[in-house]
C-alpha cells in the first residue's frame, strides 16, 4: 500500500471509443478488455482521456476528449523515477 494518497479511476470496460457526454475536466479510463482480464500487452491497454470541451446539447455537438499521452513508466522494483523528456517542443496557445 503506497504512503501517499492515490487516486483510483475505475475504467469503463469493454469500451472502444469515448462517451458523447462529458465535461470539462473530466477524466475517463477507457479499456478493451473485460474486468479483471490480465493486460499481456507490452504498454498496456488502458487509455486516460480528458475532456476539453463540453457537450452542447443546444448544437448537438458531443464532448471532445483527448487521450493522455505517457512519456515514461515505473515500477516499485526501480530505484528512481525516469527523467521527464527534455526534448518537447514548447507550449503554444492553439
Amino acid at each position: 500500500m503506497a504512503s501517499a494518497g492515490q487516486i483510483n479511476l475505475k475504467p469503463f470496460f469493454k469500451q472502444h471509443k469515448v462517451p458523447c457526454e462529458g465535461s470539462v475536466g473530466d477524466l475517463l479510463v477507457l479499456s478493451p478488455m473485460r474486468e479483471n482480464e490480465f493486460d499481456d500487452s507490452p504498454q498496456g491497454r488502458a487509455s486516460l482521456w480528458f475532456c476539453t470541451k463540453s457537450e452542447d446539447l443546444n448544437e448537438q455537438q458531443p464532448a471532445v476528449w483527448k487521450q493522455v499521452d505517457f512519456d515514461g513508466f515505473s515500477t516499485c522494483q526501480m530505484s528512481d523515477l525516469p527523467e521527464p523528456p527534455q526534448d518537447d517542443p514548447p507550449i503554444e496557445r492553439g
